[in-house]
């Protein structure tokens, strides 16, 4: 059992205030002011991994899996790459920016300031809109 365990490398999160479960409340789009109200729009952020999702909502929005990595301290983060999400994994057609609008992202690879970060509410900055999350 002691060798089973040696084995295994639990993966700690980097920061534990940005990963996790998130559920997208608000975001304005800084152009022009506007406030969009989301519905059932969530974030999962791991280390590596970034996957946006619209849970049993009826507009249709879909799931989408992308990269995602830390920059400059942990004070910006990156979204990039994202894929329509299949079962287990995605399924190798990419997500177009008309997907990923309603999310708050209009870039396939999109840098975001770290504006908050306590653990109960997340603000993202991008030179498209702000993100407002809190924790799921």
């Amino acid at each position: 059992m002691a060798l089973a365990m040696a084995g295994c490398d639990f993966k700690e999160p980097v920061n534990s205030d940005i990963e996790g479960f998130w559920k997208l409340e608000r975001f304005e789009t800084r152009a022009d002011g506007r406030m969009h109200e989301c519905t059932r729009l969530y974030y999962s952020i791991t280390r590596y991994v970034v996957e946006v999702s619209e849970k049993q909502g009826p507009n249709g929005y879909g799931t989408y899996i992308g990269r995602f990595g830390y920059e400059d301290g942990e004070t910006k983060v990156v979204m990039k790459d994202f894929k329509q999400r299949a079962a287990t994994s995605d399924n190798g057609v990419d997500a177009t920016v008309e997907d990923l609008l309603p999310f708050g992202i209009n870039s396939t690879e999109t840098t975001f300031d770290v504006v908050v970060a306590d653990g109960d509410n997340l603000v993202l900055r991008s030179d498209y809109a702000t993100l407002q999350l809190t924790r799921f």
